[in-house]
């Protein structure tokens, strides 16, 4: 977990010189939730990838550069970007 300007990043991987950032949430049904799940990213200055992980089986479209997934597929994007 990371803090950035009092908001909070869930999980940040580490491997090398790469990062990834990963946000989640049960659901992103509400406004309110998706707001407060994808601020705390939104706020990271580089250009490593950013994703807001939930149990939602629908897509919501990228936001920022921030990519939405569903907790499923998250083995894929791990995989896909080698960390593991």
């Amino acid at each position: 977990m990371g803090t950035i300007k009092d908001t909070e990043v869930d999980f940040v991987a580490i491997k090398g010189d790469r990062k990834l950032y990963l946000q989640v949430a049960l659901q992103l049904i509400e406004e309110q939730t998706i707001e407060r799940e994808y601020r705390s990213l939104k706020l990271i200055e580089d250009n490593f990838d950013k994703y807001v992980v939930s149990m939602d089986d629908y897509k919501i479209p990228t936001n920022e550069g921030i990519e939405h997934i569903s907790a499923w597929n998250l083995d894929e994007i791990l995989r896909d970007k080698s960390f593991f």
